[in-house]
């Protein structure tokens, strides 16, 4: 039954993890950076074109802003089922853990002699 409870929540955890996190908060950062600048950009040009008339220039900011308002709440909800998978992970780790404490402490205890040794030879 403890097997069976360990590979279930390794499972969950494989599902909700990237393999390469370093490379996914790195991605994170330059796309919320990449999109903070869109946006304003994209915001600081319909200002500066809301003095123009023509009907063909308000049809097309119109068009602009509606497809700027899809765009946010798409990053909007990618971004909250992106923070939805990684709560389910911390839960499935989390009840790991509450499940099998001393499994844990000994695993973090085996560890920490690893890196020890490991730092002690150079």
């Amino acid at each position: 039954m403890q097997t069976n409870t360990y590979n279930d929540t390794l499972d969950k955890a494989e599902r909700f993890l990237p393999s390469k996190p370093d490379k996914v908060l790195k991605a994170k950062n330059q796309l919320a950076s990449d999109f903070n600048a869109l946006v304003s950009s994209a915001e600081d040009l319909l200002k500066s074109t809301a003095s123009y008339s023509g009907e063909s220039l308000a049809a097309a900011r119109g068009k602009f802003q509606d497809t700027l308002d899809q765009f946010k709440t798409r990053v909007s909800n990618a971004q909250d089922t992106a923070v939805g998978k990684v709560s389910e992970a911390a839960a499935a780790t989390h009840g790991y853990v509450k499940e099998n404490p001393w499994k844990v402490a000994g695993t973090a205890a085996l560890v920490g002699v690893v890196v020890g040794l490991l730092m002690h030879r150079r």
